[in-house]
């Protein structure tokens, strides 16, 4: 019996050394792959935020358009009405 007692002992140990090397391989493919994909996307994000304009900045381009718009059809009427004129 001791000698059945000893090997499920050896067999417990080589399974919880086994679980462990599974464990530690699993980390070294998640800081290999994941963690690289991750940075890069970070990267890629942070690059996005800093090439974009701000909202403000965009609202203001928006007024300025409606602006430039109306001066623009302002103008297109008085043309013609100076070449209905002539």
């Amino acid at each position: 019996m001791e000698r059945f007692d000893a090997l499920e002992k050896r067999m417990d140990r080589m399974q919880d050394e086994l679980l462990q090397d599974t464990m530690h391989n699993v980390q070294v493919i998640l800081e290999n792959t994941v963690n690289k994909q991750l940075q890069l996307l970070i990267e890629g994000q942070q690059t996005l935020l800093q090439t974009m304009a701000p909202k403000s900045r965009l609202e203001a381009l928006e007024e300025e358009v409606i602006l430039l718009k109306e001066v623009l059809r302002a103008h297109s009427r008085e043309i013609a009405e100076l070449k209905k004129a002539q």
